[in-house]
């Protein structure tokens, strides 16, 4: 059986540990993630919400002000929201967005965004698509919102 452990890192011993564990991922946001955290551009309120199985990382998400859209006013974004192949298919990035969800909502943001290439993943947990918008790697992608409140 497992036990699950989800962890808010910033400020905590658990920050350094994790940078090259989301470095290493299967996934270049992972890569872009990590820098971010490496370089501490993560400023105010913005936050890595990280899975843990044991020591073993299952998944990740982050609160950011911006995520990697260009020029947009809009704020919260859940974004980079990854789980690691052999642990999906268990509902892990639903648990992921939902914290993410919970924090904003404790932080006083009445709605969230998410930017993704993923086109029926959030509907699932009632996002709607706004939109498009292009990234910082020139690729567009659909931007969805929640109201939380």
């Amino acid at each position: 059986m497992m036990k699950m452990r989800f962890t808010w890192i910033k400020d905590t011993s658990e920050w350094e540990k994790a940078i090259p564990l989301i470095a290493q991922v299967s996934w270049q946001a992972g890569a872009h993630l990590a820098q971010q955290m490496k370089s501490n551009s993560l400023t105010d309120w913005e936050n890595v919400l990280v899975c843990w199985n044991g020591k073993e990382l299952v998944g990740f998400c982050a609160l950011l002000k911006q995520d990697i859209v260009k020029e947009t006013t809009l704020t919260p974004f859940i974004g980079v929201v990854f789980v690691a192949e052999k642990y999906r298919g268990r509902k892990i990035s639903q648990q992921l967005v939902k914290r993410a969800e919970k924090k904003a909502v404790e932080l006083g943001f009445e709605k969230v965004f998410i930017a993704t290439s993923h086109k029926s993943l959030y509907e699932k947990f009632g996002y709607h698509k706004i939109g498009t918008k292009e990234d910082i790697f020139d690729r567009f992608l659909f931007v969805y919102q929640k109201d939380l409140l």
